[in-house]
């Protein structure tokens, strides 16, 4: 909260800044009450992106990020909101003035903030916990390239060697499980790690992703947990139906010049059609066609079959390859939105070859479809486009069980963002790839 307060503050000095540069002749006092307002904006689209959340742990480039397109939006609607509602400070000059130092007290301001924090946390030593060397070394590539400098892998633990665990935790802070690591060694690891009060990072298991909002119970001298039944109410329903049309209408509107520019331009650089429709499975498993720029070749599965595209697909065409990092190849399915096929977020649709593949491999991939799928979701936000299923599947549970209408803006937001973040958008990335071997010591069993 003192931080908010703090924002709310600088913003208020930004328009005083600018009055004082342009030399206005109204004082920011005139129209106190209109920007207290626009401060208080600033902050909640500033919290929708995810601004206000721990600094620990996180990179200070997304929070540029953050800050750009969270003082563009406020200015846009800052600019809309004079030509309805003239106010004599808040003229086009001030608020364009008075954006730019926006950006610059903001960006300065957390960057203090940031290295304090990143300066009083340290640099935490990691201890890699796997049951073998490739996949240790691919989370711990994973692992440093999201955390860079807040962390240093010391070492890697094969769960399944014959070394005692205890002697590798005294010389760490964090240990971090691989997801590989079986159910009865990891109970096991666990226990070690809160005997020798080290901090745990666990990825969870899809039943443990359940657990979160469980309520605790007593049945006669037993702690139970209660796992309470996720059901969408006819409130819930209606707000996010009325979301999804008005938003979709929004966006139909803004991104229609694109739209248009990306049909000639696929149709210039490619043979065959610009759109193409494909099958996917909806709610409850039911069949829809989908909607999309085309961005392979055409007929790019007549001789393979249903095939994922990898990081290097010789089919992906060129104009292709930028729409599916920028992720604008999925722009028509606002009219699968419009029909009511799909919602604006969820989790996003599969054909039914990899549905029933997933199915097998992981039962809970069902539960995924008890909702509508979505033009954008959780797992998109948060994950990349070459990140596993199983992970992308955590993350839609995630989604699921803990719906609001706030999550919705929020994630629809942060797609804005990722938008420009190409790195996430790649393909399906092969898992053999051990580069960074070389940055981590190998405790060998």
């Amino acid at each position: 909260m003192s931080l908010v307060l703090f924002d709310i503050a600088l913003i208020h000095l930004g328009y005083f800044t600018a009055s004082l540069f342009l030399n206005s002749a109204a004082s920011p006092l005139d129209n106190a009450q209109s920007v207290t307002y626009i401060a208080a904006l600033t902050c909640c689209v500033l919290y929708l992106f995810g601004f206000y959340l721990d600094l620990k742990r996180k990179g200070f480039t997304p929070l540029i990020y953050i800050i750009l397109f969270s003082i563009t939006i406020v200015a846009l609607l800052s600019v809309l909101g004079g030509i309805y509602y003239p106010m004599q400070y808040l003229s086009l000059e001030v608020v364009l003035t008075a954006s730019l130092i926006h950006v610059i007290l903001l960006i300065g301001s957390r960057f203090i903030f940031w290295q304090i924090v990143k300066g009083l946390h340290g640099q935490k030593k990691v201890l890699i916990v796997a049951n073998d060397e490739t996949s240790g070394i691919a989370l711990a590539d994973k692992f440093l390239s999201h955390h860079k400098g807040w962390y240093i892998v010391t070492g890697l633990f094969l769960a399944s060697g014959k070394k005692k665990l205890e002697n590798s935790l005294q010389e760490v802070d964090v240990v971090l499980i691989s997801p590989l690591v079986d159910e009865k060694q990891r109970t096991r690891l666990v226990s070690l790690c809160v005997k020798y009060e080290k901090e745990i990072l666990i990825v969870p298991q899809f039943f443990e992703v359940f657990i979160q909002g469980s309520t605790q119970q007593q049945v006669d001298d037993m702690l139970v947990l209660s796992i309470p039944v996720v059901k969408s109410t006819i409130v819930k329903r209606v707000l996010k139906r009325t979301f999804d049309v008005v938003g979709s209408f929004l966006l139909v509107v803004g991104t229609s010049p694109v739209m248009i520019s990306l049909w000639m331009l696929i149709r210039l650089t490619s043979k065959g059609p610009a759109l193409f429709k494909q099958e996917r499975l909806g709610i409850n498993g039911q069949p829809y066609l989908i909607y999309k720029f085309r961005s392979m070749v055409q007929d790019a599965e007549k001789e393979t079959g249903p095939v994922l595209a990898t990081a290097r697909d010789s089919r992906i065409t060129p104009i292709g390859k930028w729409m599916r990092a920028t992720r604008l190849d999925e722009l028509p399915q606002l009219y699968n939105v419009v029909k009511g096929e799909m919602s604006l977020v969820g989790p996003r649709p599969e054909r039914k070859f990899f549905c029933d593949q997933f199915q097998r491999e992981m039962a809970e991939y069902s539960y995924r479809m008890t909702v509508k799928p979505g033009l954008t979701g959780l797992a998109q936000v948060m994950a990349k486009y070459a990140t596993t299923p199983e992970d992308k599947l955590r993350f839609d549970l995630f989604y699921i069980r803990n719906y609001s209408l706030g999550s919705d803006i929020k994630i629809v937001l942060q797609t804005i963002q990722i938008l420009l973040q190409r790195g996430q958008a790649g393909g399906v990335e092969e898992l053999e790839k051990q580069k960074k071997k070389e940055i981590i010591t190998i405790t060998r069993s």
